[in-house]
C-alpha cells in the first residue's frame, strides 16, 4: 500500500476525484488530486483515499476522475486529496457498479453501500499490527557444511526449515513448529545466513484444521441432470439464473461442489453463501476437501481474520469463498459462479443501512460480471418460486433422497384437544412423549426444536392481566434461570425477576415455556437420557456449536434440543425423531410472510429426521393444527403452499406482484414520533401518484425500542411509483433519519 500526502489547499492542477463517502448525505464530493499521485501512478476509481472533510479527514472511495472541476465550483476553492491508501483499484469496476445499485435500491448514499462492501480494517484504513519474521539467506560453504550441521544440530534443523519454507516465516509459527527456542535463529542472523524483519501479521482462521478427504458420490439421474445443466451454463461463460429445488436430503450439496469443480477447471472464481447458521467448520470442510483452499468470511471472525481473507481473494491467491451474506461482495477475480445455499433463509437479509437482500444483489452482480448464480432451497422463497414459473429462472428438480427412502411421516399434534384432556398447559404433548420413549429406547436419537430461548418468555399478573415488560422495549422480559435473571432480548437490560405486578402490586407468575424450561422437563421425564441444548446461552464461545455437533453426531447425546439452530444444514443418520414444540411461533408475527416462515421452519426441521435406511418421524405440536401452511407442511407439498400464499400476494399486491417498503419513523419521545410520522406521511401523500398504496402511519407492533419510540407506515407500489416518490424518499432519509426497509 502506498501512502502519498498532499497540500490540502495547493494549486489545483492535474484532475479532480469524485469521492464517495460513509455518510448518508447522497451525492459525492470532488477533491482536487495532488500532483505527487499522479507522477507515480494514476489515481483510478475504486482507490481509497483519505480527504478532509469539515475539520477533520474521513476514508472515502474514488467513485471517478475527471479532467476539470465540477461546473460552476472554482478550482481554486476546492480542497485536495489528503493521502492515497491504495495504489491498486480496491473494488472492481463491476463491485462499483453493483453499489451504485444497492444505493438506489435501499435508500443509502453511494458510500454507505460501499462501506458495506469492505471488512471494518479497510473501512476505516486502520493500520495492520506487523510481527517479526525470520527469512533463509544462504547456506555454509559445501566443504563446511557437513562438520557445522554435526557440531550444531539446531542450527542445522532451523536453516533446513526456512531454506524449506521459501519465503519469509513468522517467528512464531517457526518456534511452535519446530520446538526450537530463538537462540539458533540469532546466531545464524549474526552468520548472515538468515535475516530478521517484519511484515503484516497474517492470520490463517484454518491452521491446524485438519482436511476430511472427500471423492464425489455417485450422482442422481436427477442429480446429473442438474449438473449437466450448471456445466454447460459454465461453459457458456454468460449470465444465468437457476433454482435448484430439491428436498431436504435430496444432495444439493453435491451438485454445487460438481459446478464449483467445473468453475475452477476454467480458471474462473465463485462465491458460496450459505446462511451464518450453517456456516460449520463442516460445511467449509467439505469444500476445502473437493476444492482445495478456501477463503471464508462471516462474523465469527476478527478484524484482523476477515482482512486477511479479503486480501487474500483480491490478490488471487484463493478463488472459492465460503461465507454468509457479506461474502457476496468478496472481490474474486474473473467470477465464474455464485451460489446461495437455502436461499430462503431470512438472514440473507440486511436488517441495516444499506437493507440489501443478498438473494436480488446475488442475481445482480452475476448480471455484471457474466457469472451463473444458484438459487438452491428445498423451500424456495415465493419471489424465487414466481420467477422459475414466470421462466425468468430456469429451475432444476431434486425430487428424491440421495440415500433412498420417502420423506419422514409428520403427525399433527392439536395441543387444544392435549389442554382439555389433561386439564393443564403442556411443554411436551403425549403423542410426542411416547414417541420419544421409543426411538430411546431403541437407541436412536432425536431433536426437539422451540425458537424461543431463557426458561419462560413472560410473567403474567392473574388478577389485572397484565405482563411485566423491559423498562426501555415494548416487549415482556425472559426468566433465564441459570443466571436468575429476567433478561431484555432487544435492550440486552437485566434486573431481578419481579415479585409483583407493577400495574396492581399482586402475585405474578410464569408462563410459557422456552429451551431451559423444556430441558429441565425433558429431563425429567426421561432421567438417563443424555441432553444437549443449543441456543445462544450455551453457544457462547466460537469452537461450541462445532463441539456440540461432533458430540451428538458421536452419539455422546440422545437430544439435541435448540432454537432455529437446530433446524437446519444437520445430517445425522441416527435421527428418527423431530420434535417442533411451539409450530405457530412464526404465524402470530404482523408480516405478510409470517406464513411462509411457519412453512419453512416447519419443513426445514423436518427434514432432519430420517436421513438415513433407519426411517424418521415428525410430531408438531400446534393450537392452530387447521392453518394452510401447517398443513401443507405436514405433506411436504411446498407447490401447493405456495400456489395458495401466492394467490393471496397477488390479491393484495404484495410482493412478488408489487414493491413495498416500510417507513420507520423514531423518536426519544412519544409526541415528537407522532409528529415526524404525520409530517412525513402527509408529504408523501401529496407526491404519491395513482399505482401508489399507502398503510399508515400507525404504532409500530414494538411501539418503544431502546427507549425510543416507534411509528410506521407501508407503502405498496409499482416501478413507476416508486421511481415518483424516490426524490421525495431520499430527502426524507437525509433530513430527518427516517428508515426505509424495502420488503
Amino acid at each position: 500500500m502506498s501512502s502519498f500526502q498532499g497540500d490540502l489547499f495547493g494549486a489545483p492542477k492535474g484532475r479532480f476525484a469524485r469521492v464517495a463517502l460513509n455518510t448518508p448525505v447522497r451525492r459525492e464530493f470532488s477533491y482536487c488530486v495532488p500532483e505527487a499521485f499522479e507522477s507515480e501512478l494514476p489515481l483510478d476509481a475504486g482507490c481509497r483515499v483519505r480527504v478532509p472533510f469539515g475539520s477533520r479527514e474521513v476514508v472515502g472511495v474514488v467513485v471517478g476522475v475527471d479532467p476539470a472541476p465540477p461546473e460552476g465550483v472554482p478550482a481554486s476553492r476546492m480542497r485536495s486529496v489528503a493521502t492515497r491508501l491504495d495504489e491498486q483499484p480496491l473494488l472492481t469496476p463491476a463491485l462499483l457498479r453493483l453499489a451504485r445499485g444497492m444505493s438506489d435500491r435501499t435508500f443509502c448514499s453511494w458510500g454507505q453501500a460501499l462501506a458495506a462492501m469492505m471488512p471494518a480494517a479497510l473501512r476505516k484504513a486502520r493500520p495492520r499490527r506487523t510481527v517479526p519474521v525470520v527469512e533463509f539467506v544462504e547456506k555454509p560453504p559445501e566443504a563446511d557444511y557437513v562438520n557445522w550441521a554435526k557440531r550444531w544440530p539446531k542450527q542445522e534443523r532451523a536453516l533446513a526449515y526456512l531454506e524449506k519454507a521459501g519465503g519469509a516465516v513468522q517467528v512464531r509459527e517457526f518456534l511452535n513448529r519446530t520446538g526450537l527456542s530463538r537462540s539458533p535463529l540469532d546466531t545464524l542472523a549474526k552468520k548472515g545466513w538468515v535475516k530478521f524483519g517484519k511484515r503484516q501479521e497474517v492470520i490463517d482462521p484454518f491452521a491446524g484444521k485438519a482436511v476430511a478427504i472427500e471423492a464425489p458420490h455417485q450422482a442422481t439421474a436427477h442429480q446429473q441432470v442438474a449438473m449437466d445443466a450448471l456445466c454447460d451454463a459454465l461453459d457458456a461463460r454468460e449470465h444465468q439464473d437457476f433454482l435448484l429445488f430439491g428436498i431436504t436430503g435430496s444432495g444439493k450439496t453435491e451438485v454445487y461442489l460438481r459446478a464449483l469443480e467445473r468453475c475452477l477447471k476454467q480458471g474462473r472464481g465463485a462465491i458460496i453463501l450459505v446462511p451464518e447458521i450453517s456456516l460449520t467448520p463442516q460445511t467449509v470442510s467439505r469444500f476445502r476437501a473437493r476444492c482445495g483452499e478456501v477463503a471464508v468470511l462471516h462474523s465469527g471472525l476478527t478484524d484482523a481474520e476477515r482482512h486477511d481473507q479479503w486480501v487474500a481473494i483480491r490478490e488471487g491467491r484463493v478463488r472459492v469463498v465460503v461465507g454468509a451474506r457479506s461474502a457476496l461482495f468478496a472481490p474474486v477475480p474473473d467470477l465464474g459462479l455464485i451460489i446461495l445455499d437455502e436461499e430462503h433463509e431470512s438472514s440473507f437479509k440486511q436488517e441495516s443501512v444499506p437493507r440489501y437482500h443478498a438473494r436480488d444483489t446475488a442475481r445482480e452482480r452475476a448480471h455484471l460480471e457474466g457469472a451463473v448464480c444458484v438459487l438452491g432451497s428445498a423451500t424456495p422463497s415465493l419471489e424465487s418460486w414466481a420467477l422459475a414459473g414466470a421462466g425468468r429462472i430456469t429451475k432444476l428438480n431434486l425430487p428424491e433422497r440421495v440415500a433412498g427412502g420417502e420423506l419422514p411421516a409428520v403427525k399433527v399434534v392439536d395441543m387444544r384437544q392435549q389442554k382439555a384432556e389433561r386439564g393443564n398447559w403442556l411443554v411436551v404433548s403425549q403423542p410426542l412423549r411416547v414417541a420419544l420413549d421409543q426411538e430411546l429406547a431403541a437407541g436412536n436419537q432425536a431433536i426437539l426444536f422451540l425458537n424461543q430461548r431463557g426458561f419462560s418468555p413472560a410473567w403474567h399478573c392473574k388478577q389485572c392481566g397484565g405482563s411485566v415488560h423491559c423498562e426501555q422495549c415494548d416487549v415482556a422480559l425472559t426468566y433465564h434461570k441459570w443466571r436468575r435473571k429476567a433478561l431484555c432480548h432487544y435492550c440486552l437490560a437485566e434486573s431481578p425477576p419481579p415479585r409483583a405486578c407493577p400495574k396492581c402490586n399482586n402475585e405474578v407468575s410464569m408462563v410459557g415455556a422456552g429451551t431451559e424450561r423444556v430441558e429441565d422437563t425433558v429431563q425429567r421425564m426421561f432421567p438417563e437420557a443424555r441432553i444437549a441444548r443449543m441456543d445462544r446461552d450455551t453457544m457462547l464461545r466460537r469452537e461450541s456449536y462445532e463441539e456440540l455437533l461432533g458430540a451428538f453426531g458421536r452419539q455422546e447425546f440422545d437430544i439435541l434440543l435448540g432454537t432455529q439452530m437446530v433446524a437446519k444444514g444437520l445430517d445425522f443418520p441416527h435421527v428418527t425423531l423431530v420434535g417442533v414444540l411451539n409450530a405457530d411461533t412464526a404465524l402470530h408475527q404482523p408480516d405478510f410472510r409470517s406464513s411462509e416462515r411457519a412453512f419453512n421452519l416447519i419443513a426445514q426441521v423436518a427434514g432432519r429426521a430420517g436421513r438415513s435406511s433407519r426411517g424418521g418421524r415428525v410430531i408438531v405440536q400446534t393450537w392452530m393444527p387447521e392453518h394452510a401452511s401447517i398443513v401443507a407442511a405436514a405433506h411436504h407439498d411446498y407447490p401447493r403452499f405456495a400456489a395458495l400464499e401466492l394467490k393471496e400476494r397477488e390479491l393484495f399486491g404484495y410482493p412478488p406482484y408489487g414493491l413495498a417498503m416500510r417507513l420507520m419513523f423514531e423518536a426519544g419521545d412519544r409526541k415528537k414520533a407522532d409528529q415526524l410520522a404525520a409530517e412525513s406521511s402527509t408529504l408523501i401523500r401529496n407526491l404519491a401518484g395513482k399505482g401508489v398504496r399507502l398503510l399508515g402511519p400507525l404504532p409500530h407492533p414494538m411501539e418503544r425500542l431502546r427507549g425510543r419510540w416507534r411509528r410506521q407506515m407501508l407503502i405498496k407500489t409499482n416501478r413507476q411509483g416508486l421511481r415518483d416518490l424516490q426524490p421525495a424518499l431520499f430527502e426524507l432519509c437525509q433530513k430527518t433519519g427516517v428508515t426505509v426497509d424495502p420488503l
